[in-house]
């Protein structure tokens, strides 16, 4: 256990306060980054479903604060109290409280303003598009908004079109609306409590790319330390499951020096177009006809990028996290150079709201593909809901292979191999 006392008065460490909840990075590989670093506090949210659940574990690795219910004000009282020497965080939610907290504690972090931009893609889309970045249209779409608004939106975006949250990740509630009547029945099925939504015109695919084993888009995942950007790694993908769920990650992404070129310039840009001096980024880019294109920039680590990271090219990523959140200088020439291809796959339900009670298959494809670790996200009995995202996949698959042939086998062996049986199912 920690010694709570120690910590507030005479740390042998410095103390970095962590954003932390649902999805993040696992609690033990952070407290396995943060050895010899710094010590931890965890910043929690116990409003949150399963946040309650995690503080005996949490504090096995540090104190925990609950800033459920708080205010800025009070959040900056108690954070006070411990006087931390950085924060970060790996969450969206709760980014621009932060923000102003670090600024008050004199602490690197993001502005407020940019994590206002990182976390609200509304604003985001039109900082990027008064940067001069070339933005699909996008429009708030709220609740009970006039069918007469609603046609001018629609007139302006123009078919098919994304419906997404204002601020969400995971593509929790992403849709791909193709026509009004399409739009209508989603926003229906939101239900009238559902909160600002955004539509925004849809990036069409790169024909030139047609026939490829891998999605049509990659992300940069970036660190930013007193303005001093680091990319690290491209990403690639493999196809999305329907509602632009993810279905697997791979670094180094499968690109060409002139297309990882494009794609580094055009992170590049965004990035300084946001105004981001302190953190760590995940930023997601489409080839399109016209070339590439933002889909968004993230203020936080890419949900798996740590692993395959470490698997690839033998980075850690939340050790560079940590020490910029400290505000060290941190420069790497990257992309970093890697000796194998770290993935992370997801084997994504249907597109349903049903309850799993059956899955098989699991040790046929651990016996047969190079995997280091498969993990039952969504397990017998667990309700699922077709809104969820990609955070809804029933298996999660972590490992490294020798080289591109090797990744597509394994990656076939997970759909081939593993089964999952459903009841209650309601489309």
């Amino acid at each position: 256990m920690t010694d709570t006392e120690s910590l507030m008065t005479g740390r042998a460490q410095p103390l970095v306060a962590v954003g932390y909840g649902p999805r993040c990075v696992p609690v033990m590989q952070l407290a396995e980054a943060a050895a010899g670093i710094c010590d931890l506090l965890w910043m929690i949210d116990t409003a949150v479903p399963g946040m309650s659940e995690m503080t005996d574990l949490l504090n096995r690795f540090g104190p925990v604060v609950d800033l459920k219910g708080m205010t800025v004000e009070q959040t900056f009282k108690t954070l006070a109290d411990w006087a931390p020497d950085g924060m970060t965080t790996y969450l969206d939610a709760g980014m621009v409280e932060l923000a102003y907290v670090a600024e008050d504690l004199g602490l690197p972090f993001h502005s407020p303003a940019t994590a206002a931009a990182l976390t609200d893609k509304a604003r985001q889309r039109q900082a990027l598009a008064d940067a001069g970045l070339d933005m699909p249209a996008c429009h708030l779409v709220r609740p009970y908004q006039s069918e007469r608004e609603l046609s001018a939106i629609e007139a302006e975006v123009g078919w098919p079109a994304v419906l997404k949250p204002r601020s969400a990740q995971g593509s929790r509630c992403t849709f791909l609306a193709r026509d009004r009547a399409e739009l209508a029945n989603l926003l229906v099925a939101l239900g009238p409590n559902r909160r600002d939504m955004v539509l925004e015109g849809y990036l069409l695919d790169d024909p030139a790319r047609a026939g490829e084993p891998y999605a049509g888009y990659v992300s940069v995942e970036s660190v930013v330390a007193d303005g001093v950007i680091s990319h690290l790694a491209l990403t690639g993908r493999f196809p999305p499951a329907e509602n632009f769920r993810e279905t697997g990650f791979f670094i180094p992404a499968a690109l060409d020096a002139d297309s990882r070129w494009a794609v580094l310039k055009l992170a590049t840009r965004a990035i300084e177009a946001l105004r981001v001096r302190t953190g760590c980024l995940h930023t997601e880019v489409k080839f399109t006809p016209d070339g590439p294109r933002i889909i968004e920039v993230n203020g936080r680590v890419g949900g798996g990028v740590p692993e395959m990271l470490e698997r690839a090219a033998g980075v850690k990523l939340l050790d560079l996290t940590l020490r910029v959140a400290l505000g060290e200088p941190v420069s790497v020439d990257g992309p970093v150079a890697t000796e194998r291809i770290g993935y992370r796959f997801f084997l994504q339900p249907p597109t349903v709201s049903a309850t799993v009670t059956a899955i098989e298959g699991i040790n046929d494809f651990t016996d047969r593909a190079e995997v280091d670790t498969v993990s039952v996200h969504q397990g017998p009995g667990a309700a699922l809901d077709w809104r969820d995202g990609s955070g809804n996949h029933i298996v999660a698959v972590v490992g490294s292979t020798d080289d591109e042939e090797q990744l597509q086998a394994a990656y076939r062996l997970l759909h081939q191999e593993v089964t999952v049986t459903y009841a209650d199912v309601r489309y």
